[in-house]
């Protein structure tokens, strides 16, 4: 009996000092799994997402990008001479398309790259969000709902809102990156002045930054320090936190503000003013609609033009995916008067204001136009992760998640069965390129298309055409490409397969330039050639307009040309 008395002895000292080290090294081998299968993760998804991205045509918003950031790979970093759209994406996606073209070169590739690139990020950073402080089993859970929402982007139209050019959908990896930032790191002094330099640098590229981040952390804050003050325990250093967290916040627009002019004096680009405007009541209705099938459509949940049965299942899938996140932005509105979480809080109010403002804006135009509200949707996978598990252990829905997180792989190998698409106007750059005309005119839609698809051999620039004639292009265009001395414009370009927006007629080309030499057909194109510099024939200045394009009448017109569904 004593000898099992001392070896029971003997073995407490030994299991009390090997605990903390076994502690240590269990915390280690679990940081490394989750690392190690977050970089596997990462590849897998990234082939995926390149496959799906292909399955869209490059646009001229994308070949527009590649142009700029290949631009600033050779010098001209701040974009000199550039007329930029109202989003500039100079902090945003441009650095990564000058990453891209460094080792790519310049090609269409580089727009599905970026985008796959993107996207995977934006899953995964939405995974990592929605996984916060939890541990074990609890995070996992976060982590697989989060991911499982945006893990299966819809083939067409979805596609080419989410997986091909830089907009607003691409703005959510650096809004992701500052929530994290406000989620791990520690209640320091220098935290509020990190995430306000994070915000501050993510406003230049996108001011959709200041609406889904900046005001929402200033609201949260400010309900925590309100909390904080009617707790008597609470030793002050919350609410000088909370506070520091919302003056960083608010200080973030007007220095974004300052940073945009003072590139603009130092010669930098130029962005066009906004098109934002708020509609009469009576268009709201409307609106209501339009924003309802866009959200359907950002989910992968649209059943309109679903032909199939495997198409209708898909779009169930999505669905479920749709109203998980719809049950957790509840929850999170239902949270936001206590102040407990500003994730929480913040992600659920940046959601109603996006909406809201959509809504009621000038925005919707179709159901597919829906970059301006694209980031609801990590927002809204991220806060039913974050917000759904303890509610699902509860009514023991595991098995039924294990089978909708089946069925969205599912979803993803339906779309891996899509075919690619070659780039809009890859045809035309090699018939042109046979032909040796290596410079002339054409429209926005296949301009920039086109001088991507060539490498940057071919240059058709995009002018404004008008009844009164034509004028240098003051959209996504550098001032130098309508210069004379830069090259010989000798050729028109007239195609109709991307609407009357963009067509131009060749009696408009005619008026302007007199008779052509030579006028060639190929494919949708018609080519018209003659024998002087066209661009010495330019009217100017440019008119000022409203609109980045202008029809034949001088008229806007819609702002994004849609490609047809699956």
């Amino acid at each position: 009996m004593e000898s099992q008395v001392v070896f029971s002895h003997a073995q407490e000292p030994t299991r009390g000092t090997l605990s903390p080290l076994r502690r240590a090294m269990l915390g280690r081998r679990s940081v490394s799994l989750w690392i190690a299968g977050y970089l596997v993760a990462w590849l897998a998804l990234f082939f995926c997402y390149l496959h799906i991205s292909y399955t869209v045509n490059v646009s001229s918003d994308g070949a527009s990008n590649a142009l700029q950031a290949w631009d600033m790979l050779h010098g001209n970093l701040l974009l000199s001479g550039w007329a930029l759209s109202d989003v500039s994406f100079y902090t945003t996606e441009l650095p990564e398309y000058v990453l891209v073209e460094a080792f790519r070169g310049l090609g269409p590739a580089d727009v599905h790259v970026s985008a796959a690139v993107t996207y995977t990020l934006l899953v995964l950073l939405a995974g990592l969000l929605a996984k916060g402080r939890a541990t074990g089993r609890a995070a996992l859970l976060r982590v697989l709902i989060a991911t499982g929402i945006m893990v299966a982007p819809e083939v067409g139209p979805g596609a080419f809102i989410l997986l091909l050019a830089p907009d607003h959908t691409g703005t959510g990896v650096p809004l992701l990156v500052i929530w994290l930032l406000v989620e791990y790191c520690p209640r320091h002094p220098y935290t509020p002045v990190l995430v306000g330099l994070r915000l501050t640098w993510a406003t230049i590229g996108d001011t959709l930054v200041a609406l889904m981040a900046a005001l929402p952390n200033v609201v949260m804050c400010c309900i925590r320090v309100r909390r904080a003050a009617g707790q008597q325990h609470d030793p002050g250093r919350e609410r000088r936190y909370s506070i520091s967290l919302a003056i960083a916040a608010a200080a973030s627009v007007p220095a974004a503000v300052i940073a945009v002019k003072a590139i603009s004096a130092l010669g930098g680009y130029a962005v066009l003013r906004q098109r934002f405007g708020i509609m009469s009541p009576g268009s709201w209705w409307l609106n209501l609609r339009l924003t309802a099938e866009g959200i359907l459509g950002l989910y992968g949940a649209d059943f309109n033009g679903r032909s199939t049965r495997l198409f209708l299942f898909v779009a169930v899938i999505h669905f479920i995916g749709l109203g998980l996140a719809v049950w957790g932005l509840s929850r999170g509105i239902r949270q936001i008067k206590n102040g407990e979480s500003i994730i929480d809080g913040a992600l659920s109010i940046a959601v109603v204001i996006n909406l809201l403002a959509y809504m009621c804006s000038n925005l919707p135009q179709t159901q597919w136009d829906t970059r301006e509200i694209a980031v609801i949707l990590p927002y809204g996978a991220v806060l039913a992760g974050r917000l759904l598990p303890g509610a699902l252990a509860k009514r023991a829905m595991r098995p039924e998640l294990i089978t909708w997180a089946a069925c969205y792989l599912f979803a993803l190998i339906f779309a891996l069965t899509y075919p690619g698409r070659p780039a809009n106007d890859q045809d035309l750059a090699t018939w042109l390129s046979q032909h040796h005309m290596t410079c002339g005119l054409g429209s926005y839609a296949d301009g920039n298309t086109t001088a991507l698809d060539s490498g940057g051999r071919i240059q058709l620039r995009a002018p404004i055409w008008t009844s009164r004639g034509v004028y240098p292009g003051a959209y996504e265009s550098k001032n130098a490409w309508f210069s004379p001395g830069t090259c010989d414009a000798t050729f028109v370009v007239s195609t109709q397969q991307y609407g009357e927006s963009f067509y131009v007629p060749p009696s408009m080309a005619i008026k302007a330039f007199g008779e052509p030499q030579a006028t060639y057909r190929y494919a949708a194109y018609t080519i018209m050639t003659w024998p002087d510099n066209l661009l010495a024939h330019l009217r100017r200045p440019s008119p000022v307009t409203s609109s980045p394009w202008t029809v034949a009448a001088g008229l806007p017109v819609s702002r994004f040309w849609l490609p047809p569904g699956p």
